[in-house]
């Protein structure tokens, strides 16, 4: 069996490393504290990340609130996390006819997580059912 190729000339990512995160909460606070969901766990050879998109999965047909989605990451110890951006959602109604509110933060020069970080996301308001969100992050390990 051929040995793993990821680290080698020229670099390349090995795999995909995402699962979506479903929103449930508020969290108005931009420093890291309160309530952060991991996205991302980095990979033990690093994991390189390009953005992160948030949409509206509400279940029910109303208008989503107007917010703030954040972006954070953590050291290698999986803690301190810090805010490394941030895009504001429109309000949208979402029914059988119309898409619900969507966002996506790229990021200007990927992300190269180390061994240990941790990829965090919130949002900072939270009113019901309509204001549910699930963040995936396009993210893959080396």
């Amino acid at each position: 069996m051929a040995a793993n190729t990821a680290n080698t000339s020229p670099i390349f990512t090995n795999k995909g490393n995402f699962f979506p995160v479903r929103l449930t909460y508020n969290n108005p606070a931009s420093d890291g504290s309160g309530t952060v969901s991991t996205l991302v766990t980095a990979g033990v050879d690093g994991t390189r990340v390009d953005g992160v998109r948030f949409r509206n999965s509400q279940v029910v047909a109303a208008a989503s609130s107007a917010m703030v989605h954040r972006i954070y990451i953590s050291g290698t110890a999986g803690t301190n996390y810090r805010l490394i951006g941030e895009v504001a959602t429109a309000t949208a109604t979402r029914n059988t006819t119309t898409v619900g509110a969507t966002s996506l933060f790229t990021f200007d020069q990927p992300i190269i997580m180390l061994s240990g970080q941790l990829l965090g996301v919130n949002q900072s308001v939270y009113a019901g059912a309509q204001d549910q969100f699930d963040a995936v992050a396009y993210a893959s390990d080396y």
